[in-house]
């Protein structure tokens, strides 16, 4: 895909609506489109995590292996969602959960390598990645908060 397309799918992600026209110039220098067919995995958990996806389109499902080795589905990700962030926080992070295609879907692909890369080159660009993340994940972590709640109720 040309870097002018990607730059059009880029302002369509949510994730991205804090960039300016500059920061999306250099984000679409460093990400790569992927399509992934419908039943295609995306991530396995326990897997090596250096990449983070940001959904264009779609249905990935997220599930979790429990102790007892039944799979859990814990959400289901859409346009606009980001997945993976932690890969881009720690260092040889493993997946924590399998995600999967429930329909053909779009993705950005920011690798570590360059996000790395922006880090030293742009870092107001990597802080407000960061800013994205952190929100992503507080966002995540309330909702997570309010199932526990439900269940120990």
């Amino acid at each position: 895909m040309d870097k002018s397309n990607l730059k059009v799918l880029m302002c369509e992600v949510p994730q991205f609506d804090k960039l300016d026209s500059d920061e999306i110039e250099i984000m679409a220098d460093h990400v790569v489109y992927r399509k992934l067919p419908a039943g295609a995995t995306l991530l396995e958990e326990g897997g090596s995590g250096d990449a983070l996806y940001y959904v264009v389109e779609g249905l990935i499902e997220i599930k979790k292996e429990a102790m007892d080795g039944t799979q859990t589905i814990l959400s289901h990700f859409t346009k606009g969602a980001a997945i993976g962030e932690m890969a881009l926080i720690e260092e040889n992070s493993k997946r924590s959960a399998t995600a999967k295609a429930l329909k053909d879907s779009e993705l950005l692909v920011l690798s570590r390598k360059n996000f790395n890369d922006i880090k030293e080159n742009n870092p107001k660009l990597a802080i407000k990645i960061l800013q994205n993340i952190a929100s992503s994940i507080a966002t995540r972590l309330r909702h997570t908060s309010g199932r526990f709640a439900d269940v120990f109720k």
